[in-house]
């Protein structure tokens, strides 16, 4: 049974097998077909490049041979390429004519009102625009207090824009140096505007004191007072380069309102003012002819002369304190009364301001005393002809020039009370 079925499977493969043999040998027609696109084969497919493939074509100039010895010649570098000049861009063109056009220019007074100072403040403010390009309003603020240090420091922080000014007696190294604690500004970082006034200063005695002179003071037995804000080395030096029986009191108000208010109480007997010579015979008439009041030496600078003050001449017998003094004594005296000069009363901006807008103002001051309508008012307020103007560079200059070494070197010698901020 099984070599029957055996034989049965044999026989339809044989005959599968030979008609699968009959039907291979005749080609059907064949079906055309479309041709395919060539692609490119993939890059990983691609035959990678041979060294010499890579290499970048021959130069066809031949390479030259070297003779034995004949040193290697070194490739020449190709010099840097240099880039364009570039355009300086114009600075902006500052108009002088039109920079204070319609503006307002606060004028900045270290002192009450009526004071020397702001009534001098006052008239600049009223007559000086219409010397200036630009024809600004100005307008007076007060800011007394602490012998004008407040005020100094307000500018010290002012915009540099010329539309914030000083005028007066301020801005001075002796309270930088003596009130540091105070004082917030340098004095010479200020921009000058100008001055036309030397401190006239005179050290004034009361008629009823001992003394009318100081050289009829020098050995005295009888004490007289002196009234100060704060202790005086000047005062001090004097004291003792003279052998003046003075004593100081402190707490007495400065200025010329605290002078007049001390004496009227006659709360000391002698105090020095810079303006008083002349605002004395206009605020107190009688007190120089009645001999309520009497001047005892001049402290002022030796070229500052003393004019007529509407009521006396300087007493021929009226000295100044430098010519009882020894050379030692007279140049820390010179020292301490520096700023009795060019830096007393002064026109200043705040520090950084351009020198382009201080011309606007120091111009104009320049101007104004060519004028003589300008020369006969300030000559009224100030009871005398203004001293020779001295414009914003040169006063910068001078200021500049100033050592505050020196200072501090003086009153370490003469106020025992002083305390360095230098060291």
């Amino acid at each position: 049974m099984r070599l029957l079925r055996l034989t049965t499977v044999l026989s339809v493969i044989l005959a599968t097998l030979l008609m699968a043999s009959a039907c291979g040998s005749e080609e059907p027609t064949a079906t055309p077909r479309p041709e395919p696109t060539p692609t490119s084969p993939p890059a990983a497919q691609q035959p990678t490049p041979t060294p010499e493939a890579m290499m970048p074509e021959a130069d066809p100039t031949p390479t030259p041979t070297l003779a034995p010895g004949q040193p290697t010649p070194t490739p020449t570098t190709p010099p840097p390429a240099v880039p364009p000049t570039a355009t300086p861009t114009p600075l902006p063109t500052f108009d002088a004519a039109s920079y204070l056009e319609g503006k307002v220019v606060r004028v900045i007074v270290g002192w009450d009102p009526a004071t020397s100072s702001d009534l001098q403040a006052r008239y600049i403010a009223s007559e000086l625009p219409r010397f200036m390009e630009g024809t600004p309003r100005m307008i007076v603020t007060n800011k007394p207090g602490a012998s004008s240090i407040i005020a100094n420091n307000f500018m010290a922080k002012a915009e540099p824009d010329g539309l914030t000014m000083f005028w007066g007696v301020g801005g001075q190294p002796t309270n930088q140096l003596t009130r540091a604690d105070e004082t917030e500004y340098e004095f010479d970082k200020f921009v000058r505007i100008g001055t036309f006034e030397n401190r006239p200063a005179v050290w004034y005695i009361s008629g009823d004191a001992p003394y009318n002179r100081i050289q009829d003071a020098i050995g005295g037995t009888e004490e007289f007072t002196y009234g100060t804000t704060t202790f005086s080395a000047t005062v001090e030096l004097m004291k003792q380069a003279l052998n003046l029986p003075v004593r100081q009191v402190l707490g007495i108000q400065g200025g010329t309102t605290g002078f007049l208010l001390a004496f009227d109480r006659a709360d000391v007997d002698s105090m020095i003012s810079g303006s008083g010579w002349y605002r004395i015979a206009s605020d107190r008439p009688g007190w120089f002819t009645d001999g309520y009041i009497e001047p005892f030496t001049i402290i002022a600078d030796p070229t500052t002369r003393l004019q007529h003050n509407g009521e006396i001449e300087p007493p021929d017998d009226l000295v100044n304190v430098r010519s009882l003094m020894s050379e030692e004594h007279v140049r820390d005296f010179e020292i301490l009364t520096a700023t009795d000069g060019a830096l007393y009363r002064t026109g200043f901006l705040p520090p950084g301001t351009p020198h382009e807008i201080r011309n606007l103002f120091s111009d104009a001051l320049v101007r104004a005393f060519e004028d003589a309508a300008f020369i006969d008012g300030l000559t009224r307020l100030m009871g005398r002809a203004p001293d020779e103007l001295i414009p914003g560079p040169e006063l910068d200059a001078i200021a500049q020039s100033f050592s505050v070494t020196d200072l501090d070197g003086a009153y370490q010698r003469w106020d025992p009370n002083y305390e360095s901020p230098l060291n």
